[in-house]
């Protein structure tokens, strides 16, 4: 599909972009320092997982910390609960609002979605309308239906027709995120 960067501090996954035509263009969008050192684990461990995803294999991505400071508490919240959404998995834009404790607040969901910084990692693209239909995305309809149909996901156009479920998650918790360090990058090609 193309190049993917990724940025890291201490650990933690900061920035990864969704994929673009050249290296260098992941590069700079995945900038988010002057200093850059050499891979950390975290982000050769990263790149090996997505390999394995546009392999149209299974990832589980929730095992990655990612720090989300900067961003405002309702958006780390629905970015969290994003997180929680299976491989092979859609949910509404309203089941997000309602995992963040605001149920009425959809299209501050979209916001938040269209501000994700971690795309894949945060499975922005399971995240549909209410009656279905795909909604937007970052990296456009065409993109959104293709990771949606890697991941197994039935569509009709731009709906989707059959998902392994479409139900609110029962017991779903919030995973947590931390901050601080140096920045890493990471542009591979896929």
């Amino acid at each position: 599909m193309g190049w993917i960067g990724a940025a890291a501090r201490e650990g933690q996954l900061v920035r990864v972009t969704l994929p673009r035509p050249t290296r260098e263009e992941a590069r700079r969008e995945c900038s988010v320092a002057d200093s850059f050192e050499h891979p950390a684990r975290i982000l050769l461990d990263l790149a090996e997982d997505l390999r394995r995803y546009f392999q149209g294999r299974p990832v589980d991505f929730t095992g990655y910390r990612v720090d989300l400071r900067g961003h405002p508490p309702f958006r780390r919240r629905v970015l969290l609960a994003a997180r929680l959404i299976p491989y092979g998995q859609v949910r509404s834009y309203g089941w997000l609002a309602g995992m963040a404790g605001k149920p009425k607040a959809s299209r501050a969901v979209g916001q938040a979605m269209a501000h994700n910084p971690l795309p894949l990692v945060i499975p922005c693209h399971r995240v549909v309308r209410s009656d279905r239909a795909l909604g937007g995305f970052g990296g456009g309809r065409s993109m959104k239906r293709d990771l949606l149909e890697l991941e197994g996901i039935q569509l009709g156009g731009d709906v989707v027709v059959c998902s392994k479920t479409h139900r609110r998650a029962e017991g779903a918790e919030t995973p947590s995120t931390s901050s601080s360090g140096t920045q890493l990058r990471l542009g591979r090609k896929l």
